[in-house]
Order: C-alpha cells, then structure tokens, then sequence
C-alpha cells in the first residue's frame, strides 16, 4: 500500500490474468482471476484482511478483472488453436511435398511400393499395402501386405470407393481400403491398417492420406503413359527397322542376284573365248561374294542385336589380325596400294580375334568400295596409356556431308541409292563388336583428304613371356 495505489495494483493484477491466460488457457485465466480479485480485496480493500468491502467502486475493478481474463482467455485460446492449425498443415504439406517428390522420381511399380512402406507407413503410424492390377483388371496379392483382403480390395478398385475400417461397407475388415483414383482411371487400391484404432479419425489425417493416394494414383499414371510410350518407340525403330531391311532386301540384295543371273545366262547362250569364260566367271564369283558378305553383316548383326556378342577373348598380337584380315582380302586388295605401320613393340590385345578381324575387313572393304583404284589405305596402330589405338585411313573423296556417327547406324549409307553393293550394316556391326570389346570406335576427316576410322580397346594387363633358358 505504501508503494503502490489501488489502481496501479489493479493494473498489476490484469497483467497477472493476461499473462496466464495466454500461456495457460481459458481455464486458468478464470482461476487466476478470481484469485486475483480475492487477494486485491482482502489485502488492499479496506477493511484489510477482510472480504468486506467499503467502497462499491471496487465492484467495477473486480468485474473489469473478471472481463480481461476471459477475452483475453478467449482471444488466446483462438490464437493458440491458429497456430495448431497452422502446424498441422505446415506438416501436412510438407508430408504431401515429401511424398510427391519421391514419387515424382519412381520409373516402376516396386519403388511406388518401396515409398509406400518407407515414407507413407511411417508417416501415420500404420502397415501399408500397394494393391495394383495385372492386365485383366484382377487385382493381385502384394508382396508384404498379408493383412490386405484381396475381397475387400478388389470391391473398392470396381466401385472407386472407399471401404473397410472406419466406412459404411464392409466395415468388418481390419484395415481401410482407398482406390488410387487418377484422371484416367483407378490405378489401384491403397490399404492402410493403423497401429491404434482412432489414429485415422482426425480430419487433419484423412485430408493428408487422401492427398497421398492422388500423388500414388498420378504416380502409377504416368509410369502405365510411360510404358505405353516406350511401346510405342520400340513398335516405332522395329517397324523402322523393317523398313530398311525391305529396302536392303529389294535393291541391295536384288542387284547383286540380278547381276549373277544375268551372268549364268550369258556363259549358257553364248559361245565366249576361254579367256571371256573366265573374266564372267570372275565377276559371278565377285557378286556372289558380295552377297555373301552382304548377308552375313545382316545375320551377324540380327543375332547381336537380339542375343549380344559373345566374346572369345584371348592374347594376340595385332600384325597377327591385321595380317589375316589382308589376307582375306588378298584378290581384292591386289590392285590397290596398302601400307601397314605397325610398331614391333605394341603390347599384346585381349580380343576375340575373328570379330576383330571381321572390323578391320568391314573398313577395308569400305574402303575399296567408296574410293577410286588409285586411291591408298593405310593401317596403323600405337599405344597410349591404358588403350590401344588402331588407324584405317585411306586418301579417297572423303565422308558424305553430314554428322558421322550416323553412319554407324544400321541402314544409314552416304547414299540412298546407289550402285555400290551394301545395306549399310557394315559400320553398325563394327560399332557392336568395338562395344564388345569395352571400346569406341569413329570417322573423321583424314588430312588433307581421305577418312580416317579410328579404334580404340583397352589394353589389359597382358600376361609375361617367359625366356627360354640359354643352351
């Protein structure tokens, strides 16, 4: 009383209520105040220790005390329910962005199935189970899931509706049942069995499970629209691929077989010279080469493509293959101008030495095919580090205009018509046997003229010769 006026401790005691009231609620501000109005009369409210009162004025200070708690109480009260509000669904938003992140990254149903049990079990205390159909529309078991009921399952992805636990129907089950409802179409059903049994009545919970079937359903969406499109890119390059083998097969096939014809016709209808027999003879064993080569790069090709290469790697020194791949080019290379530079020192090759060969054949008989007879190849060859580069060069006209990696697509020619025999599988089946073997292989422009293949195989860690002891 000596340090304060009443008033002033009136001021104290509201500060006192509001102060309650905002940190302890409706409940407290209530108590707070009548104790406070029964401490201010019988302390300070003459006559003291008494709850007598003087001066009805102090009814008015009682009430006013009596009003701030409870609107302060009341606007407290709506203050911390804002701010539960807010949580809850600052929570749930970042639960449904969660969510939709990792399924925005799923490429097939088992990891939409893995985010389920990882991410979206955890998340509202619950076993959960991905429940999705097979091509006739019959849903089938889920891996980790055996509370699920196929029965009640198979109702709620018919009907769209939700079903099981906490429903109208076939509220019987253990769990609860959500079809995954996309813009298309239900993309299957949800089955979700919470550890306690009010853990999905909350509003809040529903309005967040529901928000994650429609990540799930527009998840599982986009992988089917996925997979159709990936169909539809293969039935695209097959029938692509069909079209150029028809095309292969009616010009490039058909020449060399009209030509061949042509020939027989003319060794059985005429009388030639001996030396004219032998010149026909001659260019039917050439087409009929042709062919056969043709073919062959076809089948190779057809069989890698489908099956893969099959490697038979062994040790061998490369002079060894490029001499053999001479060799059997040997009629053909007779007029022409090769030149090898192959150090005596290069490193053994880990290869399949009839595939590597069958590349080297490819670019020289592309060579021979696509230059003039006075034109020079070149074959050489030098280690560099870890690798082994080996050059097929010629001086010819050069690469038609264009990127030169497309030629290493099957069916792709400089030309796409012309008289040179060929389907244009030679450099793709270079390209799969070089990838075979761990390495690359490409064109380039030759200076000052020409084209240049360049291949290159890692070396290995080739095996020790040992020395023979001195006699």
């Amino acid at each position: 009383m000596h340090y304060f006026d009443p008033p002033n401790l009136v001021a104290l005691f509201v500060l006192n209520v509001v102060v309650i009231s905002l940190r302890l609620g409706r409940v407290a501000a209530i108590w707070s105040a009548l104790l406070s109005v029964a401490s201010f009369d019988f302390f300070f409210i003459p006559p003291l220790l008494s709850f007598a009162m003087s001066d009805t004025q102090y009814l008015f200070s009682f009430a006013l005390i009596l009003v701030v708690a409870w609107v302060t109480s009341a606007v407290g009260s709506r203050l911390r329910a804002d701010a539960r509000i807010a949580r809850a669904g600052e929570r749930r938003e970042a639960a449904v962005a969660r969510v939709a992140r990792d399924l925005s990254g799923a490429h097939n149903s088992a990891q939409i199935v893995a985010i389920c049990r990882e991410t979206i079990a955890p998340l509202f205390e619950a076993k959960v189970a991905l429940i999705l159909p097979d091509s006739t529309d019959s849903l089938l078991p889920p891996k980790d899931g055996e509370f699920a009921d196929l029965s009640v399952a198979q109702w709620t992805y018919s009907h769209s509706q939700r079903a099981g636990l906490g429903t109208s129907i076939l509220s019987a089950a253990k769990a609860l049942y959500l079809p995954l409802k996309a813009p298309i179409r239900c993309r299957g059903v949800l089955a979700i069995q919470p550890q306690h049994q009010t853990s999905l009545d909350r509003p809040d919970d529903n309005r967040l499970l529901e928000a994650c079937c429609s990540s799930i359903a527009l998840a599982l969406e986009r992988i089917h629209f996925a997979g159709i499109a990936q169909e539809t890119l293969v039935r695209i390059e097959g029938e692509r691929m069909r079209n150029s083998l028809l095309s292969a097969v009616s010009h490039d096939l058909r020449t060399p077989l009209t030509a061949i014809r042509g020939l027989a016709e003319t060794l059985e209808v005429t009388d030639l010279p001996q030396n004219e027999r032998t010149e026909v003879a001659s260019a039917i064993r050439h087409q009929a080469e042709d062919l056969q080569q043709l073919v062959t790069n076809l089948l190779d090709l057809a069989r890698m493509q489908s099956a893969g290469v099959r490697l038979n790697k062994e040790w061998h020194p490369l002079d060894e293959i490029v001499g053999s791949a001479l060799s059997r080019l040997g009629p053909a290379l007779a007029k022409r101008e090769v030149r090898t530079e192959l150090p005596i020192d290069l490193p053994l090759l880990e290869v399949d030495a009839s595939l590597f060969e069958r590349v080297l054949i490819n670019l020289l008989d592309n060579a021979l095919k696509y230059t003039p007879p006075d034109a020079k190849i070149l074959i050489r060859a030098k280690a560099v580090g870890p690798s082994m580069y080996c050059f097929v060069e010629d001086n010819g006209p050069g690469l038609p205009p264009g990127d030169p990696e497309q030629f290493f697509k099957p069916f792709v020619r400089g030309k796409k018509e012309s008289a040179i025999s060929g389907a244009g599988l030679g450099l793709a089946l270079c390209r799969s046997i070089i990838g075979a073997h761990g390495g690359t292989i490409r064109a380039e422009a030759a200076q000052p003229a020409g084209t240049r293949f360049e291949i290159r195989v890692p070396l290995g860690s080739p095996p020790g010769i040992e020395k023979e002891d001195a006699a």
